[in-house]
């Protein structure tokens, strides 16, 4: 008896010595908050340079938007996404340092290729889940100007395409095993 009541002690114990941990962990509603004010910033800057995108200011409102539902962490993503984008407009409009040309054109070929092996996987049934999603998130980072990050994604992107391709033909003439078959 004396037992059962010690380890629920311990028990509680722990969880009151652990769930001050997992909050450091989650995005709060001030990071997200602070994270979309530095986004409105370097819209406004972008919008004084006469660089602005109305993508980017879509991004900023909806990362506002997803506030009230306690969705932070997306809201602080989109919010950063939407920082780069503007930064390097302003950078491409004041003529800097980010117009890197043989970079951006890699990111490109990297990007047409990967969507080469995607549609030829999904030509045969074999597209994996996250190909267009990775694809998709590779533009958003060749539209910011991270290039080489970019280049890194679509490659993954090309090699699940392959990948899924490769399955696909390997599967197409694979039959049930003769225990799965009905026996007339």
């Amino acid at each position: 008896m004396k037992f059962h009541g010690l380890s629920k002690g311990v028990l509680i114990t722990a969880l009151l010595v652990c769930l001050p941990l997992t909050s450091a962990w989650a995005t709060h509603r001030s990071e997200a908050e602070q994270a979309i004010a530095e986004a409105r910033a370097a819209h406004e800057q972008a919008v004084s340079a006469n660089a602005a995108s109305p993508e980017t200011a879509a991004m900023i409102e909806q990362a506002e938007g997803l506030l009230p539902l306690r969705q932070y962490t997306k809201a602080v993503e989109l919010a950063i996404q939407a920082k780069r984008q503007d930064d390097f407009a302003v950078r491409q409009a004041a003529g800097g340092k980010g117009g890197d040309s043989d970079a951006k054109s890699q990111a490109e070929a990297a990007l047409a290729a990967a969507e080469a092996a995607r549609a030829k996987a999904d030509s045969v049934g074999g597209e994996w889940r996250d190909t267009a999603k990775m694809i998709a998130e590779a533009e958003g980072l060749v539209k910011s100007g991270s290039y080489q990050e970019a280049i890194a994604l679509a490659n993954r992107a090309r090699v699940q395409g392959e990948r899924g391709y490769e399955q696909a033909l390997g599967e197409r003439e694979a039959g049930f095993p003769s225990y799965m078959i009905e026996k007339p």
